[in-house]
């Protein structure tokens, strides 16, 4: 939910908001600038076989045999809030096994990023891809990351002891190519939060490391998310090991969809406060789709738009008038203040009868570290447990990972 990916004023929010956030344009002339029409429609750069993807719309993949792989990356930027701004953006990886000679690199493939496979020395900026390779037993292959705002312990004392860089998270800086540089790696997952960091990657890419951008909150669905993982699999040789894990996250979601169908379907608001009378809403796309699995009416949303985010920031007043009736809300994020106005509150049906939740769990407040933005990302089950936890407690005895009872005793109505 864009409970993950949403805290207002805050580095995390920014972190998962402007991953989607595409500004391959910029990304030089090894970076897989747009290459043509065909490329542009999302049909495969070359000849060859597409490997399904169930969900994912962001890339695509195309087998072109003998362990080659083309992998095209695409996205538009959609702002905090607010609609998509510009076309398409692109990126064009191939992926090459060490032990075969590139093929040429001509027609639509011109400008593409080689990798070769498997890496073996790995940088991210973006914590999701510290638990993607920790599910894929690789997390010793890290070489950098972003900082010291890792929830998974081992890494974070290696970070701590100096064994791994740190290059700065991409939704708050461009990497830092000293760092970056001095770690030697195989391959950069790069998050891009603004135009000017992409002015990084041919710099980067000159100094010997290939780049690969990424688009996972720019996913329509929740489950594009986890795909990518498939796409770190190919690039580590454990693609067996990724395919799995797809499979158990889907099963998962799939028999917690099938529960919440047989229960009487409620209502949630999800709604954080953001200062200034104003509230981060869900409303529509991958969000409301993971509200909509646990068989809930989103309260306050809106058609499906790709074009557009999936929260809109809403008053106080709108709230009142078309949102009292909500079975559960959801009223707080991890790093975002609880709105305070027990007059207000009040007039919440969810206030009054305490159904109302935090999705503020399984932290670790002292390095700013949320487990919900790492492993919680690629584990969207975990979420879709929860609410149907919330909704529906005697169905789900299973304990709660991300959401954390607010109020917890009914008030009487005002």
């Amino acid at each position: 939910m864009r409970l993950v990916f949403h805290l207002a004023g805050r580095t995390w929010l920014l972190a998962a908001l402007l991953l989607g956030s595409s500004v391959l344009a910029a990304c030089g002339p090894s970076g897989g600038n747009a290459p043509g029409d065909e490329a542009t429609t999302g049909a495969p750069s070359q000849t060859g076989t597409p490997v399904p993807m169930a969900h994912a719309t962001t890339f695509s993949v195309t087998d072109l045999g003998d362990g080659i792989r083309v992998v095209d990356l695409r996205a538009s930027v959609t702002s905090w809030g607010g609609a998509a701004d510009g076309p398409e953006q692109r990126a064009q990886i191939v992926l090459v096994p060490r032990a075969s000679e590139i093929p040429p690199l001509s027609g639509t493939l011109a400008g593409a990023t080689v990798v070769r496979t498997p890496v073996e020395r790995v940088a991210v900026n973006y914590a999701p891809f510290e638990a993607m390779l920790t599910a894929l037993g690789v997390a010793d292959r890290l070489v950098a990351v972003g900082g010291t705002a890792s929830y998974n312990d081992a890494v974070y004392e290696r970070v701590q002891s100096g064994e791994l860089a740190q290059v700065g998270y991409g939704w708050h800086i461009p990497p830092v190519l000293d760092a970056l540089a001095a770690s030697e790696p195989d391959v950069f997952l790069m998050a891009l939060a603004d135009l000017s960091h992409a002015e990084a990657i041919p710099r980067i890419e000159a100094l010997g490391t290939p780049v690969v951008p990424t688009f996972m909150s720019a996913e329509p669905h929740y489950l594009g998310r986890v795909d990518y993982i498939r796409l770190v699999g190919m690039m580590t040789g454990r693609e067996a090991e990724a395919d799995s894990f797809v499979t158990m996250v889907t099963t998962e979601v799939d028999r917690l969809k099938t529960l919440a169908a047989s229960q009487p379907r409620r209502s949630v608001l999800f709604a954080w406060y953001s200062g200034g009378d104003r509230w981060g809403v869900t409303v529509r796309n991958d969000d409301a789709r993971l509200l909509r699995d646990a068989n809930a009416e989103v309260v306050l949303g809106q058609p499906d738009d790709a074009r557009l985010d999936a929260m809109a920031f809403l008053g106080t007043e709108r709230l009142l008038a078309d949102a009292t009736e909500a079975d559960c809300w959801v009223i707080q994020e991890s790093g975002t203040e609880l709105y305070r106005n027990e007059e207000v509150l009040s007039s919440f049906r969810a206030w009054r009868e305490g159904c109302v939740y935090g999705a503020t769990g399984q932290s670790k407040p002292r390095r700013n570290s949320w487990d919900i933005f790492e492993e919680g990302v690629i584990r969207p089950d975990y979420m879709l447990g929860d609410i149907v936890k919330m909704l529906h407690p005697e169905v789900r005895p299973e304990p709660f990972h991300y959401l954390v009872p607010v109020r917890s005793e009914a008030v009487p109505s005002p």
